[in-house]
């Protein structure tokens, strides 16, 4: 492979004008460690040399890693990884298991909860349950299930670890429910507002009605919107809210902040917090791939855990360090747990679905 400046290499990827083998490299900086290295230009250079010639050997198989790097970014990226990476490091996760050990990722699968108590089990070869005043309808126009006409009844709709699943309401707004969620709403919108009540994550494209706002009520707040994208996570003890597009006011208690696209409204006990908001990481889940950002080890195995439905336990000290990176939510957990390796920080064990983290 040619060697080539770093930069000239992320820009050639970003236009689609890499070769194969080029597109195999930049797929491969995928995780970095915050360690405040610094190298000078020439001592840059010939990490990179060395990381193109021993990488392009290394790598047999491409990997389905989505990464969206800057170009400086990039640079930084390569120098810690190709510092990290060649280093010799115990048995991988990939070597203690077989392929029938293996630990598939999430898919599409839920169960929509009726006004009478009657549960149905979504379809897990389908995608999106559309509601409308006389039935449930899968994406392709499969009925799921007939309903009473213009009925304004509750439904709730729920995903376990390991699921998730796309909702087209009465009103058209679309929601994305992410793994371990839960989302009540009504067959049909009456009245002024437009009310749903959300546990765990949800991705929001709220359809304009500037006659009837759009809340959505978590344990702790309420956002109001008129028609608006934006990602709502209550997971654990902050409730985060974050405006892709439009307008939204988040309200808890006697605090209330009016966000616009690109911040994120942080609520921990009763107060309410903003910041910008890196978007691309707050919506990465529903895009197909999670996107690390300087997150430590507990909270990317809190994410691990609820899309490959397995439990964690930890053995020796847990790491202090934080990382940044991006891969395919598709991938097998080995995959994963492999990447997370390769900084030499952090090793697994993998017994059934329980994860194991080492030090």
């Amino acid at each position: 492979m040619e060697n080539k400046n770093a930069g000239q290499l992320i820009d050639k990827y970003n236009k689609g004008e890499a070769t194969p083998e080029e597109i195999r490299l930049v797929e491969s900086w995928y995780l970095k460690m915050e360690t405040g290295e610094t190298l000078n230009a020439a001592e840059l250079q010939h990490e990179h040399d060395l990381g193109l010639r021993q990488l392009d050997a290394y790598l047999t198989r491409r990997r389905n890693i989505l990464l969206v790097w800057t170009a400086a970014a990039a640079v930084v990226l390569l120098t810690l990884f190709t510092a990290l990476f060649f280093y010799n490091s115990p048995k991988g996760i990939k070597e203690q298991i077989s392929l029938a050990q293996d630990i598939p990722p999430g898919k599409n699968t839920a169960v929509v909860t009726l006004a009478n108590g009657d549960t149905l089990r979504l379809s897990d070869a389908q995608q999106m349950l559309s509601v409308n005043s006389q039935a449930l309808v899968y994406e392709d126009g499969k009925v799921a299930r007939q309903t009473a006409a213009g009925t304004s009844a509750q439904l709730t709709a729920s995903t376990s670890r390991g699921g998730m699943y796309k909702f087209k309401l009465s009103d058209g707004t679309l929601v994305v429910l992410n793994a371990e969620s839960s989302l009540k709403f009504a067959q049909i919108f009456e009245g002024t507002q437009r009310v749903v009540e959300l546990t765990g994550e949800a991705y929001f494209e709220v359809a304009k009605n500037r006659n009837m706002p759009f809340i959505v009520k978590t344990a702790k707040q309420n956002v109001e919107v008129l028609g608006t994208h934006f990602n709502i996570n209550s997971y654990s003890g902050t409730t985060s809210t974050t405006l892709l597009e439009g307008s939204v006011k988040v309200s808890a208690g006697v605090e209330e902040e009016m966000l616009i696209p690109g911040q994120q409204a942080d609520l921990t006990g009763d107060k309410l917090m903003v910041k910008k908001a890196d978007v691309e990481a707050a919506v990465s889940w529903k895009d197909g791939y999670f996107r690390f950002n300087e997150e430590s080890i507990p909270e990317i195995m809190q994410k691990i855990s609820r899309w490959y439905d397995v439990d964690i336990s930890y053995e020796g000290e847990i790491s202090r360090e934080v990382f940044t990176g991006a891969i395919s939510r598709f991938s097998n957990i080995s995959d994963v747990l492999d990447m997370l390796e390769r900084t030499k920080i952090v090793h697994f064990k993998l017994e059934g679905r329980r994860v194991t983290v080492l030090n």
